[in-house]
């Protein structure tokens, strides 16, 4: 593949044309990967490749050489050449990005239909994918995975059963023999079910008495606190056993709609023990799209006037009673109530600190960052419990709201730990919504709900902009730590080629990250402006416009290179 580079990866400095600056930027980018800046190659050639406008040569070779940058940092990350020491292999990200260079060679074999080098690297880059594809399934037998695919198997069945449950129910319960193949069926998998899930409880075992054989005062952090975790773990898995041994006798006797909810006990407790693994907010995620689901069954059930699910023909499943409905928003409750401990815990109980150590900025950061989502997860807990009475008072409109208020909550808690990225597509989308808000096309919306929205959004916003400032600073301290190219590890000089390219990128990372500040705080002024109009009662268009020109500008600078190629892919199709 070297040898390809060598060959295609000319300097176009000498040619013509009307992108000589798009040229220019690809020289720089195969600088950079000669350099061995995988990433500032990868960028500085997707901009070349999207300025080449109807250039042929510059879009063959910015997609050729593309390829052999994705092909090359794949290997990094894989850790087969070029990688740190004792670094751990990523092959989840190096899959990804070979199949980034598989893409750009089809684009570049698509431009250049027989060029030898390209069709010969399309070969090898594809039956890498495969490599890694398989090398990722042997990871399967984890604990992880195998809950995973233990929890995604009972949804499975849970949906099934439910089906089978409507049918017999649709036809007045005349003929429940009808649906008796369909449920002994799902009876015999969740014998499977209920096996694999055994399996997971002894691969947890397994690891605890593997970390109990250590003496306690040579238990790492990581090993007390995996400790911990599995044993709550089992705790969940054992209650689904049981859960799911109910729900397959129940099955096999075709009492589907007692069947159905053990199934649903069963996934929750499944659910359950996956989330002792992992971190508070991907839990919170986690019960958002539970929350999302209870909305939609809530408004299914009644209490939704306007909704555009409509009616159901046919009997109401007994899944969305208003009684169950009100078991479910408890059992979201109690796993938000979980989040909640494990978050006070981390602010009141901090990880103790060495007194010969300095703070940790990050871990102080993080801190900041639980305390202030903990009221929004409060608050998200509150509604819950509020929604949960409503529904068991069968006040199901009512209940609505509630649940729309622990997911406003619940959505307001996770932003609180939005990267930069994040939060800058968070108010380009908040402002979008307060554009249409405040169009003409908004007129027959209730004045009072539409001043309301506008207000709330808008208020959301400029506390985004403030956090925004602190993001962008930390991110240029990032880019001012980030590592230089090393001495080669048997001995020698760097090269002096691979340090200009990082000098030149970390140029132009701190160049872009400060103008994102400046189109932050222009953001923020034309945010104050629009809320000065509101309160003032003057035209609120001019200001709105130019606060989301210059959201719009600062997610255009911020794209990742995915984004990029997505949004090239978009305008320039197949030209």
């Amino acid at each position: 593949m070297r040898a390809a580079i060598v060959v295609l990866c000319l300097v176009l400095a000498a040619c013509g044309g009307d992108y000589r600056a798009a040229r220019e930027t690809y020289n720089e980018g195969v600088a950079a990967l000669a350099g061995g800046v995988h990433e500032g190659a990868e960028k500085l050639l997707l901009e070349a490749r999207s300025a080449a406008g109807v250039d042929p040569e510059l879009r063959f070779r910015a997609a050729f050489d593309l390829g052999v940058a994705y092909a090359e940092h794949a290997q990094k990350v894989r850790g087969a050449t070029g990688g740190a020491p004792n670094a751990e292999p990523d092959l989840a990200k190096a899959l990804e990005l070979a199949q980034q260079a598989v893409s750009w060679f089809s684009d570049a074999a698509r431009l250049q239909k027989d060029d030898p080098p390209t069709l010969a690297n399309l070969v090898v880059m594809r039956a890498r994918v495969q490599a890694l594809t398989d090398e990722l399934r042997k990871a399967e037998g984890k604990l992880e995975a195998r809950l995973d695919a233990a929890i995604n198997d009972q949804r499975a069945v849970l949906e099934e059963a439910r089906i089978a449950w409507y049918t017999i129910k649709a036809t007045g319960g005349s003929d429940p023999l009808a649906q008796q193949a369909p449920l002994t069926k799902l009876a015999d998998r969740e014998r499977g079910v209920v096996s694999e899930v055994g399996v997971v409880s002894d691969l947890a075992a397994d690891e605890i008495d593997e970390v109990a054989k250590k003496p306690e005062d040579k238990r790492t952090d990581e090993e007390k606190l995996r400790m911990v975790q599995l044993k709550a773990l089992d705790l969940y898995v054992q209650d689904a056993r049981t859960r799911i041994s109910e729900a397959r006798r129940k099955l096999q006797d075709l009492a589907a709609e007692e069947g159905v909810a053990r199934a649903e006990a069963a996934l929750i407790s499944l659910k359950r023990a996956r989330e002792q693994l992992l971190d508070p907010i991907t839990v919170l995620r986690g019960v958002a799209q539970d929350e999302v689901a209870l909305l939609q069954d809530t408004s299914l059930g009644g209490g939704g006037k306007n909704s555009l699910l409509g009616k159901i023909d046919g009997p109401i499943p007994g899944w969305l009673a208003p009684a169950l409905l009100s078991e479910r928003q408890n059992g979201l409750r109690d796993r938000v109530e979980e989040v909640k401990a494990r978050l006070v815990t981390a602010v009141t109980e901090p990880a103790t600190v060495k007194p010969d150590e300095p703070p940790d900025p990050q871990q102080a950061k993080a801190l900041d960052r639980i305390r202030a989502a903990l009221p929004s997860v409060i608050g998200a807990s509150e509604a819950m419990e509020r929604a949960r009475q409503t529904l068991g008072a069968n006040k199901l409109t009512e209940a609505l709201d509630h649940e729309r208020a622990a997911l406003e909550a619940i959505a307001k808690a996770i932003e609180q730990f939005s990267d930069l990225k994040q939060t800058v597509e968070l108010a380009y989308a908040e402002q979008q919504q307060i554009g249409k808000l405040l169009s003409p096309d908004a007129k027959d919306l209730d004045a009072r709900d539409r001043a309301t929205q506008t207000r709330d959004g808008l208020a959301r916003n400029v506390d985004r902009m403030k956090r925004l400032q602190g993001l962008i600073a930390d991110a240029l301290a990032d880019a001012e730590k980030a590592p230089g190219p090393q001495p080669p590890q048997g001995g020698g000089a760097i090269d002096p080629k691979a340090k200009e390219a990082h000098e030149q990128q970390l140029a132009a990372s701190k160049q872009q990250l400060a103008r994102a500040e400046q189109l932050r705080g222009e953001a923020a002024t034309a945010l104050d402006a629009l809320a000065k109009a509101l309160a003032d009662n003057k035209d609120p268009l001019p200001p709105q416009g130019d606060a989301d020109a210059k959201l719009t500008e600062l997610r255009k600078l911020l794209f990742s290179v995915i984004e990029h190629l997505q949004q090239l892919i978009r305008d320039q199709g197949e030209t």
